[in-house]
């Protein structure tokens, strides 16, 4: 799998994984103790860490979210090997701010004649690209990890609907790390897919990296957002979270760091969110500037090298200053820590940097009285954990489908 997909850079990640596990009870940490078997097995989670409630807050959806745009065939190369129909779809969704916005996405269909009610489907939450629209899955195709998990779940007869995110692929910026807006075009598409294919109403979102993020944001609000869907649960694999402890890390505020280059992505549409908090000017030193719009065009792959050796000295004015305000303005974006309607299941590389940090997440969410089951994969990185972990994930769908439905409170 490319670089591309890895939500940080490795010394980054290394570096804040000592520091939480160096400062996390020692009680969280063992939720991530190894268990036999190449893929380990689920993990009763610690009990959570003190911590506020952190509702995802309630959006209605804009009008015309899950509606069609516009629908096209989708190019040979970009097609999941076994698909009976493959296209590109325009759809309707809710942007971060609750205004609609256009998005796009894929849908793939199983060959063969549908079981009665359609195809169940998953809707597929990708890790971070880019923010330019060349950046888009749909324009680009998945990367070989997510293509061997997709078809996998394809053969076992779910329909495969994924998100490019608003901004990717259509006019318009993109919010990185924006989980509201991730999550409402995670849950419109599998609404305007209906409209095209014979999809059933029952769905499981699942979701990588920044897409296991974006998981949890759907998990709590998809009930609320789309109650004419059955959500059956949700499924993040090495998630990214924990905004607040990832910038109080010491390689966030050091001068002589090396730049982490997902701050850039975040950069290019901060000043849209915060417009009265976040000037670029005050915050980026000119050179800093000059990244933040090669940010703008350049794809994970190519932005990466771009900026390697630069420091945060060079970026940024005050690096630590800078730090403390992306995490005052990123705290709203924090993993909502409520009560989800559906099961939540995560799967974390042992050798995955960012372990530490997702047995935080898989403590509060368990204290908060949900039904979660926490998978510390033995043998697996950041990258290849979709692969490693893929028959427990192809057992957690099957499971999330055989639970009973959620009646709909909305028909439609």
């Amino acid at each position: 799998m490319s670089a591309r997909r890895f939500p940080m850079s490795m010394a980054l990640l290394a570096a804040v994984a000592v520091t939480v596990v160096g400062g996390a009870p020692s009680s969280t940490a063992a939720s991530s103790s190894p268990a036999s078997g190449a893929a380990g097995a689920p993990a009763q989670a610690a009990p959570a860490p003190a911590v506020p409630e952190r509702p995802a807050p309630p959006v209605p959806a804009a009008r015309g979210a899950g509606t069609v745009v516009r629908v096209a065939p989708l190019a040979d190369g970009l097609r999941l090997a076994g698909s009976g129909r493959s296209v590109r779809l325009w759809y309707r969704s809710t942007s971060w701010n609750g205004r609609s916005t256009v998005v796009t996405g894929t849908v793939d269909v199983p060959a063969g004649k549908p079981p009665r009610g359609g195809w169940p489907v998953v809707s597929y939450a990708h890790g971070a690209t880019g923010v330019a629209d060349t950046c888009a899955p749909s324009v680009t195709g998945h990367w070989v990890t997510e293509k061997v998990v997709l078809e996998a779940l394809l053969a076992d007869g779910y329909a495969i609907v994924a998100t490019d995110y608003e901004g990717l692929g259509t006019p318009g910026p993109t919010f990185p790390s924006q989980g509201l807006s991730e999550a409402y075009n995670v849950i419109d598409i599998v609404r305007a897919a209906r409209r095209i294919a014979p999809l059933s109403r029952s769905w499981v979102v699942a979701g990588h990296s920044m897409g296991g993020y974006a998981a949890f944001f759907t998990g709590a609000t998809a009930a609320g957002y789309a109650p004419s869907l059955d959500h059956r649960g949700s499924i993040a694999l090495a998630p990214v979270s924990q905004w607040r402890i990832q910038m109080s890390s010491p390689v966030s505020r050091d001068p002589y760091v090396p730049v982490d280059f997902n701050a850039l992505y975040w950069a290019t549409s901060a000043s849209l969110r915060f417009p009265a908090r976040f000037v670029p000017e005050q915050v980026f030193t000119p050179r800093g500037l000059e990244l933040v719009e090669l940010a703008r065009t350049l794809c994970v792959p190519d932005l990466a090298p771009a900026v390697a050796g630069v420091t945060n000295g060079e970026v940024y004015r005050d690096p630590a200053a800078s730090a403390d305000l992306v995490a005052d303005l990123m705290a709203r974006d924090e993993v909502p820590i409520t009560r989800y309607p559906r099961p939540v299941r995560i799967a974390q590389g042992v050798d995955d940097p960012l372990s530490a940090l997702t047995a935080i997440t898989v403590a509060q969410l368990t204290g908060a009285g949900n039904d979660v089951v926490y998978l510390p994969v033995e043998g697996a990185d950041h990258l290849t954990l979709p692969t490693v972990a893929l028959p427990q994930l192809r057992g957690w769908v099957g499971e999330l489908f055989a639970v009973p439905p959620i009646r709909a409170a909305v028909v439609g």
